[in-house]
């Protein structure tokens, strides 16, 4: 009998376990942003002109994601992998990607943007309408129109793609593989 009482007691124990599980990383997830995609969800904010990108690891195990480069050894960090789904107050939707003008071309040393991530951690980029361009319509920033204007954040997660003589084992990073978006956010222009 008491055998009998200890497997129902464990068993219990391994049900109501799995379900805090579960439900603590259901609410890790942030409604108001976008759906998560194998563990990383975005959200994109605003504040006045500028932007909030966040990149959360929602999921239970850690993340490793290559936002784009890095010059200068690290003082120069260039989040091209991030692109901006713009639709203007008119209803024309084009996709503008990452471009910092104070940093045109390159001249040295470039590293990969790698931003480890654990369970439950976030990284936020603050961004800035002027530092988006359209190769398309050849613009060079984000022009918002009056009336509501709707952006919504792209990342697309890669391996390493810079990689120097003396860093070859970035190669063997865990990198995050996928496409994800944020939630689309919208910007009343006057």
């Amino acid at each position: 009998m008491h055998t009998t009482a200890l497997i129902v007691a464990i068993s219990l124990a391994q049900v109501l376990a799995l379900s805090a599980h579960s439900a603590s990383r259901r609410s890790q997830e942030t409604t108001d942003c976008g759906r998560s995609v194998n563990g990383v969800q975005m959200c994109l904010t605003s504040s006045g002109s500028n932007l909030r990108l966040a990149f959360a690891s929602v999921g239970d195990r850690d993340v490793t994601l290559n936002l784009g480069v890095m010059m200068a050894n690290g003082k120069v960090q260039l989040p091209e992998r991030v692109a901006m789904k713009f639709t203007d107050a008119q209803g024309k939707t084009r996709l503008f990607h990452f471009g910092d003008k104070r940093y045109p071309g390159v001249a040295g040393r470039l590293d990969d943007y790698v931003v480890p991530l654990r369970a439950g951690s976030t990284y936020t980029l603050q961004l800035t309408l002027d530092q988006f361009w359209c190769q398309e319509t050849r613009e060079f920033s984000i022009p918002l129109l009056s009336g509501n204007n709707y952006l919504t954040a792209q990342f697309e997660g890669t391996g390493a793609n810079a990689v120097n003589l003396d860093t070859p084992g970035i190669k063997l990073m865990n990198f995050w593989f996928g496409k994800v978006e944020s939630n689309t956010l919208t910007v009343r222009a006057n």
